[in-house]
């Protein structure tokens, strides 16, 4: 198998990515860039593959063990990539083990990026909006993480992932823990915070019918 692959633009892994979606050759090799010793050539690899997830998120299912080992490499771009594609394949029915959980856990408390960090959040709410099922395997890290993030720079991100996992199909249950974590501050914050609580809750007041 060669490591020749043309993906070193982002036309290049644009085109790659539609034609490895017909080819799967084609993916299980890009795939196996995502644990290669190189690591521009996995940066490009999880890109590509990111792309792929954009486009058809299911062909990536039988590659999900290889896909995970990207959170384990070093450099923030392969991290967050890879937590992209874990986000759309889970979007599309994938559902993940505690080895792919614990390991996207790690990704959420990434102490160097905040880029990774927030991916890792995108990821859980994306996960945790699929299913009820989901919601509630997932909500523990969800709920840690607003306690832990609660007023740092990219927590107005995280909130708009948290809206969108609160208006998603999520349990009763997880609904009103989450309207009542942000209760408070529903209630008394201002600005971007305030406005994301509310609509939070009143997600979930709309679910119960109220």
């Amino acid at each position: 198998m060669t490591t020749n692959l043309n993906i070193d633009t982002p036309e290049e892994r644009e085109e790659f990515a539609s034609r490895a979606l017909h080819d799967e050759d084609l993916l299980e090799e890009l795939v196996s860039l995502v644990a290669g010793s190189s690591r521009t050539r996995r940066q490009k690899a999880a890109s590509t593959i990111a792309i792929i997830s954009n486009l058809d998120a299911s062909v990536l299912f039988p590659y999900v063990e290889d896909i995970t080992s990207g959170l384990s490499r070093p450099e923030a771009q392969t991290r967050w990539e890879v937590l992209h594609a874990l986000d759309q394949m889970g979007k599309a029915g994938q559902r993940y083990g505690e080895d792919v959980i614990a390991a996207a856990e790690d990704a959420l408390y990434d102490e160097n990026s905040g880029i990774v960090r927030e991916s890792a959040f995108r990821f859980f709410c994306g996960y945790g909006s699929a299913s009820h099922e989901n919601s509630e395997e997932v909500w523990p890290q969800i709920d840690e993480a607003i306690q832990c993030y609660h007023g740092n720079p990219e927590f107005s991100d995280m909130l708009t992932h948290l809206l969108a996992f609160a208006e998603g199909n999520i349990s009763i249950e997880t609904s009103a823990a989450l309207a009542q974590r942000m209760k408070f501050d529903s209630e008394s914050a201002s600005g971007t915070l305030r406005m994301r609580s509310e609509q939070i809750v009143a997600a979930h007041n709309k679910r119960i019918g109220e």
